[in-house]
């Protein structure tokens, strides 16, 4: 068991680079002292008296501590942000042989510090795409300045940087169908209500606690108070996840960054507002699925925090499934947001703004970049074309909502 930890131990401290000199330092020897070819042989010793000294680099323990510090973990695309590796030196000899690295994302980046001494360095974090960016561990690296040995030790913890799609200031929503103190009046008329309409008629099945008994002595019939409805708006956007919603990924984060816009305009504007996507599910599995995944809306933080998470192609579920599910999930919905690339056609998204119910609103959003924006209305369906997400805020202004 011994041996096997010794091979082990050894086999994590040599580079792909240390293997292959080891391996020519086996062949030169073998060849010089097996053929007696004296410039084999010299070569193969002085290969041996370099992975020797090379090797000297990997003794000796880290005297410093180390701490990674970023300040900011929340960031828009396009603004990146800094971090810290605060260096603590216990001595004061030079940290002979050992550098930093930091991990940012995919890459590790190497991070400078002042031999022997307490010092504290910045590195960029870059934010050129939504997502979510880990940063850390920063490793603790000991070897020979050749890359042929190399000894890691994790010095800190990750932490992940939350990088937010895009957003445009847009014009508040206006549309409301759910009844409420604050809601405004329609020209729906019901029963039980507090904007009062008119008198009529008392029809059976009425609500006894409505009859205007004034008006029911003076004409001799019974008499009961009809009002308007007040309303409030229940927004719903839905967008799915499927390689066919979106012809490439800047449809996708167009489209991304519109339903951001708009539920972080909704939820400013104090409006009930549900983000309806594609659930976790291959094409294999479409059949199974019951619900849409619903991103949290508690919040404009916790909102862009989910919608940096997710990526184009991560679930077989496209708009089609997840608009039905978000019609029957969802209830009271006033206003529906369909978000979708330039793949699906006019008669696709004519047949999913029919899953929700009479009177909702359904807008259908089109995200084509670089295409000239338009708005078109077929029957009851509004369908906008955006090829720039600040074309949204003109859209809202020409009366979508």
């Amino acid at each position: 068991m011994r041996v096997f930890s010794l091979a082990r131990l050894v086999g994590s401290v040599i580079t792909p680079f240390g293997w292959a000199a080891l391996a020519a330092t086996v062949v030169a020897l073998a060849v010089g002292y097996g053929l007696c070819w004296l410039e084999f042989a010299a070569a193969g010793l002085a290969l041996v008296f370099l992975l020797v000294l090379s090797a000297l680099f990997l003794i000796g323990r880290t005297r410093f501590t180390v701490e990674l510090e970023v300040p900011v973990v929340r960031t828009v695309v396009g603004s990146p942000v800094t971090g810290r590796v605060v260096l603590g030196s216990e001595g004061r000899r030079p940290l002979w042989g050992a550098r930093l690295e930091v991990q940012i994302g995919e890459s590790a980046v190497p991070v400078q510090f002042g031999a022997g001494a307490s010092s504290t360095t910045e590195f960029r974090i870059p934010a050129d795409a939504r997502g979510v960016v880990r940063v850390g561990p920063v490793r603790t690296v000991r070897g020979d300045p050749l890359g042929l040995f190399r000894r890691d030790a994790l010095s800190t913890d990750t932490v992940d940087v939350f990088i937010h799609p895009a957003t445009v200031a847009v014009p508040p929503t206006s549309n409301g169908f759910i009844r409420d103190l604050e809601g405004a009046s329609t020209r729906d008329l019901t029963t039980d209500d507090i904007s009062f309409h008119a008198l009529r008629e008392y029809r059976p099945g009425d609500d006894r606690r409505h009859i205007h008994w004034k008006s029911t002595a003076r004409t001799g019939q019974l008499t009961v108070r009809q009002f308007e409805e007040t309303r409030r708006s229940h927004v719903v956007i839905a967008f799915g996840l499927a390689e066919t919603d979106f012809r490439g990924p800047d449809e996708f984060e167009l489209g991304i960054g519109a339903a951001a816009s708009i539920a972080v305009r909704a939820l400013r504007d104090g409006r009930d507002v549900t983000v309806a996507t594609s659930p976790p599910a291959s094409g294999d599995d479409v059949d199974g699925v019951r619900e849409p995944r619903l991103v949290s809306t508690r919040g404009r933080q916790r909102l862009l925090d989910e919608l940096s998470t997710l990526d184009k192609g991560s679930s077989g579920v496209g708009l089609g499934l997840v608009s039905r599910l978000a019609a029957d999930r969802v209830s009271g919905a006033s206003l529906v947001f369909l978000v979708c690339g330039s793949t699906p056609t006019l008669r696709d998204l004519q047949s999913w703004s029919l899953r929700f119910p009479l009177g909702v609103e359904v807008v259908a959003l089109v995200c084509s970049p670089e295409q000239k924006p338009g708005l078109q209305r077929f029957g009851e369906l509004g369908v906008v074309t955006l090829g720039y997400l600040d074309d949204l805020r003109g859209s809202f202004a020409g009366g979508v909502s």
